[in-house]
Order: structure tokens, then sequence, then C-alpha cells
């Protein structure tokens, strides 16, 4: 959550600026937000291969799992360009940008948060319980839902006059 933080502040300087000179920009993002969506879930339809791993089992300290957390996360540069595609769509440019950059992100990582511990929490339960086609299936069916959002957001008009 802190590494999300940490690039939603880089995507939101970066939108800042741009938002502020360019109406343009908004429909770039959408698009690339559509094309990013589509290849995601084309990825997870056509992905053959089972993607589980024998997870090691032993027991870590919090501060190891969590830099381990973290340097997964901050490495992913793909997080900048989501939050870059995602914020614009709910930003209203003739209001005031910050704060609507603070409730977004503030919103984002407290949902995303939750859900993470839950999808944890079941995750791992799950798991053990699932036959490699069953989870074939299950990645078919998310990359189904991820092209679905990408025809929504392609459909979404955009406001761009400033």
């Amino acid at each position: 959550m802190s590494a999300n933080f940490l690039q939603m502040i880089v995507a939101s300087i970066g939108l800042v600026s741009i938002v502020q000179t360019s109406s343009d920009f908004f429909i770039v993002v959408k698009w690339a937000g559509v094309a990013y969506l589509s290849y995601l879930g084309l990825r997870l339809i056509f992905s053959k291969k089972d993607n589980t791993t024998n997870m090691d089992r032993q027991i870590r300290s919090s501060r190891s799992l969590y830099w381990q957390g973290f340097i997964t996360s901050v490495a992913n540069p793909k997080a900048v360009v989501f939050f870059a595609a995602l914020f614009p769509q709910f930003i209203n440019p003739a209001a005031p940008l910050l704060s609507q950059f603070a409730i977004l992100s503030a919103t984002y990582l407290i949902m995303d948060a939750m859900f993470l511990f839950s999808y944890g929490r079941l995750a791992a339960w799950i798991s053990s319980k699932l036959k490699s086609s069953a989870r074939q299936h299950l990645g078919k069916l998310s990359g189904s839902f991820l092209i679905g959002a990408a025809v929504l957001l392609g459909l979404k008009e955009v406001d761009t006059s400033l």
C-alpha cells in the first residue's frame, strides 16, 4: 500500500501539470487505459501454463514481508501508468485538483487494503482446493472481466472542456 501511495503521488504530479495544459490528455489516457486493460485480459485468457509454484512455507518476520511486498510493488512501472489512467476518469478539471487526488488516493488505498486482506485469507484456503483446470478457467473468467471493463471505459464519454 505504501508503494502504491508513492506511485499515486508520481502519477498525480505528472497529471496535474498535463491537465492544466492539455485537454487532449484525457482522451489519450482513456484509450491507453482501454489498451492496457485489454492487454491484461487477453493475457489471462490465452495463458496456457499454470502459474502455481511451490511457495516457500517458512515463517518470515513482518519487516521482511513488508520490504518484499514494497520492493515488488514499487518496482512495477505499470502501477504509475494504471493510476495515471484511472484517476483522470474521476477528475473534474474545474475543481481543485489536489483535494480530488487526495480523496481518490485515500479511497483507493482503503478499498485495496480491505480487498487484499480478504483476498489473501480466502486465496490461501481456496488454492489448496482448486485443480489446475479450475485455475485456468478462473483466469479466463478474470480476463473476460478485464476486457469488459476496457469496453465500458472505451464507451465512456470524456468531458475535455477545461
